[in-house]
């Protein structure tokens, strides 16, 4: 695996606590990948929040993409991961041809 490859969740983080510095307090930043990755997905936006808060004193907090889930898998087309604990993690099917896509929406609040 190369190192550019290895180095990407650094990148991502630094990516995402740059957006949440730009973006002002009630604005939202929307993090998506074309992953499975829990590294590249989930850790990323917990890092991202943490170093955010840590180095900037930028509080943010995720908000549910419940509604948006539902209704994707009422379609019938669409599936998402039980696992994730952060954002939401559409899983490929054939039926959809779609997929992998991770979505997570943070909103700065201080």
């Amino acid at each position: 695996m190369s190192t550019d490859r290895l180095n990407l969740p650094q990148l991502q983080t630094r990516m995402m606590v740059n957006a949440l510095r730009s973006v002002r307090v009630g604005g939202s930043v929307v993090y998506s990948t074309c992953t499975l990755s829990p590294t590249q997905n989930e850790m990323v936006v917990e890092n991202a929040c943490a170093l955010a808060r840590t180095h900037y004193g930028i509080k943010a907090v995720e908000r549910s993409l419940k509604k948006m889930e539902n209704r994707l898998t009422n379609t019938g087309l669409f599936q998402f991961s039980a696992d994730c604990r952060r954002g939401s993690l559409l899983l490929p099917t054939l039926l959809s041809n779609f997929g992998p896509t991770y979505v997570c929406k943070v909103t700065r609040i201080g």
